[in-house]
């Protein structure tokens, strides 16, 4: 009886512990499968789908309850939304909100309202998106997982970014930002950089955008995620395209392309990548070559279902066969981005059409159907877009009254079109609104304002000029980029292979990459060399043109002519500050990535051919050498000139140089009004010629400056010098001194103003200045309209 009790007590221990041990199996198949599906995605779309549908089937079919049902619902919902099936995603994704919310899986369920919300973004339904992130938002504060809350605050940066709401778009980047810093996890900003650089790029903002990008670049590839790197060159080379650099933007959409087919996914990113290469080469004068990639982005963006990409195709396709000369076919294609676009109400797109079919009925001879387009457009930019828009659609709309003879109107948007296009630096559209304004007044008679704008217009013509010969510059540096971004993909490609026969061939592209550096060393002296030698000669033209302008006003007997020489001053003004703000954005971007690239191979030819490190790192010194080369011919090239942030700003910083030296400055300056642009300058160049000649010749210990501007502007600078006979100026060969109190004299004189030196000799120098606050004369003033 006890055996046979004790055997009945073994045999239940045993089958327990088989029942036990069966679970344990069980729960370790499920945990494999779900790793095998996560380790999937993204690469593997349809080993994912096998491995999650495998995994939910096994558990339907044991009826438990797991975490895993779930996960991978929400798996499968992320991988067909990659996939283009945005039904079939929509589907998984209120499965798996449905049964975390029965399971009170809170974790999950935040992160399936995150993800679902990213569908809706994505497909234009933007009010279900909005609602989507607040309860995910609120689900992940409340279990306290702040990490994956500043990932949805980013999402909701982006989502009110396409809305519209730019405050609550830049509010939920900078937050998302400020917490991913707090907790230690600042490469996870990468995201709010991403969105925060594409938002500033929208808004003009480029040299910010740039860094933005820059900032994302270096996250993102110092994890190697070759995709996310073919996604921020895409949008660097969108920057360069808007900045008219078509070479750069185009070498930079080709090595993202590259590097987009090195990662071997399935992403919509390579539809952007054909539109953006299609953009540049219709710019570039290629519009048949760049329809052929506009029909491949069409027919990847369909497979995706990615609706607003179609409509920009669309617009694109119809710019593209307006440069070809068939406006027939461009309206067709723009009542397609219409209809495609208006659903989504994405504003700026359908404004940019309007404005374009109304170009197109211009050139038709038909103005009042132009007007119609070109004003509803003017009524959306008014909430959604930047100056640079406004400046380029007022000048149409200005076409517009013109070719129907109301002559005022036109006038009126023509002069808003310059103000926003100087205000923007937009020079292409400053170049032809000129020439638009000369030929309007000459319609109505008014030869002396035709005249004016005439002269502006030469100015803004040689300018675009100048651009043209920079680059020269680019396109040098520009066959050196083709061969880093040809050897940045070998690399990533290497190293994703592993394989030795792939690494052999990258030392050999490393040998060849260092004897390139030695050519681009010497190529780059060549340009610094080139540059330097065009600025000395450009300041010596403009010291001769200068004197030339200044000798010629002593002899202006009417307004015209002073009217004229106030332009040709400003456009000279202007000139300076463009050209090195070029070189600043050109060949001083791509310089910085030149030293970027080559500080991040440092470590690689250390470990795998160090016979070159010395050699290399020589190289890398001389690309120093250059980098501060450019920098330095940068700064001469803007010494002197008016920063534009305030006359006060300006003369304080001129003075703080000058105390510097020794010089003991007091200085007091009272400016409550804003100035006119043109009295500022002139003002500035006043004060800085009184200092230049104080220093150079009167051995002065003090020098004292007083501004004011209550009932007029007074200028006033003093020093305690050795003085000298104004009746009797002292020469210098060139004759130096006279031309600068001459230059002064004149300046003030263009202004309506007086001037007045008092000097002895042994008493220093005294220069007192007013100018009316008000241009009652017109003198420096933009003419009124009747």
């Amino acid at each position: 009886m006890v055996s046979s009790l004790l055997i009945t007590f073994y045999y239940f221990i045993c089958l327990n512990t088989s029942v036990v041990s069966g679970e344990l199996i069980f729960q370790d198949r499920l945990e494999y499968l779900a790793n095998r599906a996560e380790d999937a995605y993204p690469a593997k779309l349809d080993s994912t789908v096998i491995y999650a549908n495998q995994l939910i089937n096994e558990i339907k079919k044991e009826e438990l309850i797991s975490k895993y049902e779930e996960q991978m619902l929400d798996l499968l919902g992320r991988t067909y939304r990659r996939m283009g099936n945005s039904q079939r995603s929509e589907d998984y994704f209120l499965q798996a909100i449905e049964l975390s919310e029965q399971r009170s899986n809170i974790a999950q369920l935040g992160d399936s309202y995150n993800r679902i919300g990213l569908l809706y973004r994505g497909t234009g339904r933007y009010k279900e998106a909005l609602m989507s992130y607040e309860r995910s938002l609120e689900l992940k504060i409340q279990i306290g997982n702040e990490n994956s809350a500043a990932g949805t605050l980013n999402n909701m940066g982006t989502l009110y970014r396409a809305m519209g709401e730019k405050e609550k778009a830049y509010n939920s980047f900078i937050k998302s930002i400020e917490i991913r810093k707090r907790i230690g996890e600042e490469d996870r900003a990468a995201a709010a950089y991403l969105n925060l650089g594409n938002w500033m790029a929208s808004e003009a903002e480029y040299d910010t955008a740039l860094e933005l990008y820059e900032d994302y670049y270096k996250i993102v590839s110092s994890k190697k995620d070759t995709l996310e790197m073919a996604s921020v060159l895409n949008n660097i080379g969108g920057i360069y395209n808007l900045k008219g650099n078509l070479d750069t933007a185009l070498y930079m959409y080709m090595s993202a392309d590259s590097l987009f087919k090195a990662s071997k996914m399935k992403d919509d990113l390579e539809a952007s990548l054909n539109l953006s290469i299609g953009i540049v080469l219709s710019k570039a004068g290629n519009p048949e070559q760049a329809i052929e990639f506009y029909k491949t982005a069409l027919t990847i963006s369909e497979g995706f279902d990615d609706i607003e990409t179609i409509g920009i195709v669309f617009q694109n396709t119809g710019q593209a066969f307006e440069l070809l000369d068939k406006p027939d076919s461009a309206l067709h294609y723009y009542d397609l981005a219409i209809e495609v676009l208006e659903p989504l109400n994405n504003k700026r797109r359908l404004a940019q059409v309007y404005e374009n079919i109304g170009v197109i009925y211009n050139q038709k001879s038909s103005p009042e159907f132009a007007l119609n387009y070109l004003l509803r457009a003017a009524e959306i930019f008014e909430e959604a877009e930047n100056d640079r828009s406004f400046a380029n659609l007022y000048n149409n709309i200005g076409s517009s009254y013109f070719y129907l003879k109301q002559y005022n109107q036109a006038i009126n948007y023509y002069r808003q079109s310059l103000e926003k296009a100087t205000e923007t630096e937009y020079l292409e559209v400053e170049e032809r609104v000129t020439a638009a304004l000369a030929e309007v007044y000459r319609e109505t008679g008014d030869f002396e304002n035709a005249f004016k704008y005439q002269q502006l217009h030469d100015v803004y013509k040689d300018s675009l000029l100048n651009l043209e010969r920079l680059k020269v510059i680019e396109e040098l540096i520009t066959k050196y980029e083709t061969e880093r971004v040809e050897a940045e993909n070998n690399l990533l490609l290497a190293e994703q292979a592993q394989n030795e026969a792939l690494i052999k061939q990258r030392n050999a592209e490393n040998r060849v990459l260092f004897i390139g550096l030695l050519a681009l060393i010497g190529s780059i002296t060549g340009i610094v060399a080139w540059v330097t030698y065009s600025n000395r000669k450009k300041r010596i033209i403009d010291a001769q043109k200068e004197s030339l302008y200044q000798t010629k006003i002593d002899s202006l007997l009417d307004r015209q002519q002073l009217e004229s020489v106030s332009a040709m001053l400003e456009g000279q003004e202007k000139e300076r500050k463009r050209l090195a703000a070029e070189l600043h954005d050109r060949l001083g971007s791509i310089l910085s990535l030149v030293k970027m690239y080559f500080s991040s191979l440092d470590d690689d030819i250390k470990v795998k051919q160090p016979e070159l490190h010395a050699s290399f790192t020589e190289g890398n010194q001389f690309i120093d050498d250059a980098f501060k080369e450019v920098r330095a011919i940068i700064r001469e090239m803007k010494d002197g000139t008016i920063s534009g942030e305030g006359l006060e700003k300006d003369l304080l910083e001129l003075l703080s140089k000058i105390n510097k030296l020794g010089i003991e400055i007091k200085s007091r300056i009272e400016l409550d009004k804003k100035l006119d642009t043109i009295v500022e300058m002139n003002v500035y160049r006043i004060v800085q010629e009184a200092l230049s000649n104080s220093l150079k010749y009167s051995k002065a210990q003090l020098i004292e400056l007083e501004l004011s501007d209550k009932e007029r502007l007074e200028v006033m600078i003093k020093d305690n010098g050795v003085g000298f006979n104004p009746n009797k100026i002292p020469q210098k060969e060139d004759g130096d001194l006279s031309y600068g109190v001459g230059n002064m004299e004149n300046r003030v004189k263009l202004l309506g103003g007086e001037f007045k030196l008092i000097s002895k000799d042994g008493q220093g120098v005294t220069i007192d200045i007013h100018i009316p606050l008000v241009d009652k004369e017109g003198i420096w003033g933009a003419p009124e309209l009747n």
